[in-house]
């Protein structure tokens, strides 16, 4: 009995020892194989369960097993975005140190989508990643003009050099007609706006998200038909603190004229010639041949450009920081024009137990000094470089302003005495708060809320002196202050499900409700009769009814709101298969009751076919293939004018205050609509993504087709109704493309590296359908024609000069020659959007020297040069013109373009329509990095010198002085993109 008994402790101990080794702790450290350094912030988890961890500052981890596992069939997962993932059997091992190296695979670089962050690999949507050193130097007011040709797809045109001044922005082709084409904008989960971009730094971001799909948009609902770009701040990283320093000075010049216009003796020859308008005599003529003013160097000077942001990381386990402030200065090449800025960001995150808790926000102050541009008045400075004529200079011998010959606006006056200022003060920012449920493993529950607010304070002074105080204000000269605050907030909460059941599956489900309330007001006035040595209210005189100067004062302000319920389900199925489903129902404040509401949703799926058992044999080429395809829809609200408010934040006004004999009232200003709702787009996306040699080449394909419908255009109404139109939901709009980006490590050695990349798009634009049975709307020289691209032109053809008689000839629609002009006659000569662009880089670095170009391009659209036009009608000779005018048509028999001086004159033809292709070394950039031996004895991790250029050379045939011109027509007044050079260095401690 007794030796029963024995043997039963004993079976009971063994017993009690396996149990106890269920379970356990195990601990270890995770280090950075190339240096040996701890790694915080690596992901360790139990694999087939959802219990984990994550390394602490010096790599090190503690994880507890569950108590239901046997330890010897546990593995244990290590995983960081940018390292190789490891997989390690624990066996019965208490302690499991690892050495992780870098992984160059595509599929494993996180993507930020705004509501979500993912791996390249989990991904199904169309998604284009800019990351931040890309940009964050290059010397532009505005970030966005920086993304040229960064990422397939999306189209960005400077359309203005003037400091500060944001681009023009458009994702896969233009996608309404009346409706807005700006893609929404999100930073740290808060929309933003991007006529405000000049006073954010590009230093603080971390990455630029580029959704284009409808997998990736649909999230966005009824904001996200445009695409979004979705911007994240730094944050910062457990350790030591960082303090980082860059710094640049340079200098910017105006880039060539390619559209020349005549000299001194070429205008007075071609006056004398054609009458002499202003009677010059010999002794006239022998003064003025010995002036020659160039009046590009006139308004054309050199600006300068400096930059500096200084920031700090860091922080403990549990909280991180990151903070920065900088000072931008950028004077124009045009005087009196340039931005000053100053920005300052703070973010924190801490955690305690299961929250989580963090604010992300950055406080800018902007002054913007501009003037007039893309116009053709005579009053612009800017059009004076051409209109000027080249015998008068600004100023006569005595030292003051010239009064011109022609009579026009002494042009340099205008700009020196006359004051366009703005000031503004911008805040962005949002405070979250994340909590995991430890009564549901996988449960969390995250709200976050922040605002876009902007402040604006403008002056517009007249002196009485120039052409615009007398002729707009009498010779009273006038003064204008205006103030507009902007708010807008966006509150989002969201539980979010994440499980794993079995080792294969893994499902995500989330739902959001989102509520976003835009506000703006605006009061302004203006005041006349300026006397004194006062430029300000002070040197108003105080109007009355005798007098005549009675001020003029307005105001406004407008409000709007959305409110959405969205869900968003993940399913994984063994981390090769793919399935995302997203679905989203928006309310609008800016339509009526019955179309308030509107459904958004979509599917999207993905296959990792790199995974897949046929693959083994060529796994060593290609590392990581993937599938994918989606298809759904997303919606669009926004106006472009939104009545007269640029900022996207008015509503739909049916009434407005009116004025009439002194009394206040209401004025109906449109028919109510209440059938009037979104625009929406549906698109279907499919492509490749893949990797080869060991991750050294990545490449992804795409093909896309859009279709917009209910689009936003005028329904033409009976005159006895007393309004033209009423605005209504009709006609269609398709682009497809193809999209293509290619990136690789030519060369990969340790001590030389040569990396290309490539990004193209081709896209078609075509109208589908339009109002009912019509077939063509027509605005100007553009055409918009069911079967046709987008914005088409739509001008008689020229046909050059008759020889005998000197007359300009054109095509006729069957393309007989003629020399009657018919408007009849206008055809379809291309498109103003560009079917075909991109941009491509290279760089090479050898022993911390590093050299790095990049280009962009456009090719396949056309641009009317109105601004030539302008100069090429011998009407104008009061002003100066063409120098192609030394050629007109003089005698018979005369071979020549340019037609007789007294032939009728048409400037709606082919004459003045010009290839809008070109070629841009957008960015050249030479650096030098001291090597780590020389700065780590004083005490520093990183010491960088660098030179870059922007805008350095530019290929075109476009007679302008810059092809990226918005909307197909250079009205004229163009302030071209600035070709800047800066000098410049980085340091980190």
């Amino acid at each position: 009995m007794r030796k029963i008994l024995l043997l039963n402790f004993a079976f009971m101990l063994c017993l009690l020892h396996q149990v106890l080794a269920q379970g356990g702790t195990v601990t270890g450290r995770v280090i950075e194989q190339e240096t040996g350094e701890g790694l915080p912030g690596v992901s360790v988890i139990v694999k087939g369960t959802s219990t984990g961890t994550s390394t602490g500052v010096d790599g090190g981890y503690s994880l507890t097993i569950p108590a239901n596992l046997n330890p010897a069939n546990v593995t244990l997962v290590f995983r960081q975005i940018g390292m190789a993932t490891q997989e390690i059997a624990l066996g019965n091992r208490s302690t499991v140190n690892v050495s992780m190296s870098t992984d160059l695979k595509q599929l494993q670089e996180v993507v930020v989508t705004g509501y979500t962050t993912q791996t390249q690999r989990e991904v199904v949507g169309s998604v284009s990643t800019v990351k931040a050193e890309e940009i964050k130097q290059v010397p532009v007011g505005s970030f966005d003009q920086a993304l040229q040709g960064r990422a397939p797809g999306i189209l960005v045109q400077a359309n203005s050099g003037q400091p500060g001044a944001a681009a023009n922005v458009v994702i896969r082709g233009k996608g309404s007609v009346l409706g807005s084409n700006e893609p929404l904008y999100v930073m740290d989960g808060v929309q933003i706006s991007a006529s405000d971009f000049a006073t954010l730094n590009p230093s603080d971001f971390e990455s630029l998200t580029i959704l284009k799909d409808a997998s990736a948009t649909s999230i966005y609902g009824s904001r996200g038909a445009n695409g979004v770009v979705v911007i994240t701040t730094k944050r910062g990283l457990a350790g030591a603190t960082r303090i980082t320093y860059d710094g640049q000075y340079g200098f910017s010049r105006a880039p060539e004229n390619r559209l020349e216009v005549m000299t001194t003796n070429q205008k007075l020859d071609y006056e004398l010639a054609n009458g002499n308008p202003f009677e010059w005599t010999d002794q006239d003529l022998a003064r003025l041949r010995q002036v020659n003013t160039n009046w590009q160097d006139v308004f054309f000077k050199t600006g300068y450009t400096q930059n500096h942001t200084i920031s700090a990381s860091g922080g403990s386990e549990k909280t991180t920081f990151f903070l920065s402030g900088s000072i931008f200065d950028q004077t124009g090449t045009v005087p009196n024009t340039g931005l000053e800025r100053i920005t300052g960001r703070a973010n924190v995150e801490s955690s305690a137990g299961d929250f989580t808790f963090g604010i992300n926000s950055t406080f800018g102050v902007s002054d913007f000094n501009n003037t007039t541009e893309a116009n053709s008045s005579i009053s612009s400075p800017l059009n004076a470089i051409r209109w000027s004529n080249p015998y008068e200079t600004p100023f006569d011998e005595d030292g003051n302003y010239t009064q011109l010959a022609s009579g026009q606006p002494n042009a340099l006056q205008e700009l020196l005495e006359n004051r366009n200022e703005r000031k503004q003060l911008k805040g962005v920012g949002n405070v979250y708060v994340n909590y995991k449920a430890p009564f549901l493993e996988g449960l969390t529950l995250r709200t976050t809320w922040g605002g876009d607010f902007t402040s604006n304070e403008t002056v517009e002074y007249v002196d009485p002196t120039t052409a615009s105080g007398q002729f707009s204000t009498g010779g009273s000269g006038s003064f204008g202050r205006g103030y507009n605050r902007i708010f807008r907030y966006t509150g989002t909460t969201s539980a979010a499900y994440e499980t794993q059941f079995g080792e294969d599956h893994k499902l995500t489900v989330a739902l959001f409700n989102e509520v976003v309330n835009s506000m703006y007001k605006g009061f302004d006035f203006t005041g006349y009769g300026l006397g004194g040595a006062f430029q300000n209210e002070a040197g108003i005189t105080p109007g009355n009814a005798s007098n005549g100067y009675i001020p003029a004062v307005n105001g406004n302000g407008t409000e709007n709101a959305l409110l959405s319920y969205f869900t968003n389900i993940n399913y994984g199925f063994k981390d090769r298969y793919f399935l995302t489903v997203g679905a989203r129902r928006d309310g609008s404040s800016r339509f009526g009751a019955d179309r308030r509401f509107a459904n958004f949703g979509s599917v999207g799926f993905s296959w990792i076919v790199s995974d897949e058992a046929f693959m083994e044999g060529i796994s060593d080429v290609f590392n990581d293939v993937k599938f994918k395809a989606s298809y759904g829809s997303a919606g669009n609200q926004v106006l472009l004018d939104e009545f007269g408010d640029p900022l996207d934040f008015a509503s739909r006004e049916l009434f407005r205050r009116s004025v009439y004999a002194g009394v206040s009232g209401l004025a109906q200003v449109q028919l109510a609509n209440p059938e009037l709702q979104w625009e929406r787009k549906t698109t279907f996306n499919t492509g490749l993504e893949l990797t080869a040699l060991n991750g050294r080449v990545g490449a992804t394909v795409e093909y896309y087709n859009s279709v917009t419908s209910d689009l936003f255009l005028n329904r033409q109404l009976s005159r006895t109704t007393g309004y033209e139109e009423l605005l209504s939901n009709v006609g269609e709009l398709q682009n497809r493309g193809i999209e293509l980006a290619l990136t690789g490590d030519i060369i990969s050695g340790t001590d030389f590296t040569w990396a290309v990349n490539v990004s193209l798009t081709h896209n078609q634009s075509r109208v589908k359908s339009l109002l009912g049975d019509e077939q063509e709307i027509i605005e100007d020289v553009f055409i918009n024609r069911v079967g046709e691209p987008v914005n088409s032109l739509y001008v008689v053809r020229y046909a050059g000069v008759n020889p005998d008689n000197g007359n300009p000839q054109y095509l006729t629609k069957e393309g007989d020659v003629t020399e009657v002009y018919d408007p009849n006659d206008r055809v379809i000569v291309g498109t103003a959007e560009a079917p075909f662009f991109g941009g491509f880089g290279t760089s090479l670095n050898f022993k911390g020297i590093e050299v790095s170009s990049f280009f962009s391009f456009v090719e396949g659209n056309v641009l009317y040069n109105n601004d030539r036009a302008n100069v090429e009608n011998p009407a104008y000779l009061f002003d100066n013109i063409s120098a192609d005018l030394v050629n007109e048509w003089r005698i018979p028999g005369q071979i020549t373009m340019i037609p007789s001086p007294n032939a009728p004159f048409e400037q709606n033809t082919t004459r003045f329509v010009e290839d809008g292709d070109f070629l841009r070394l957008r960015n050249l950039t030479v650096s030098y990095a001291l090597p780590k031996q020389w700065i780590n004895t004083i005490g520093l991790t990183n010491i960088r010198l660098f030179a870059q250029g922007q805008n350095l050379v530019t290929w075109t045939k476009f007679r302008g002085f810059d092809p990226e011109v918005t909307g197909g027509s250079l009205v004229g007044s163009q302030y071209p993109a600035l070709r800047t050079v800066t000098f410049g260095v980085n340091v980190a401690l």
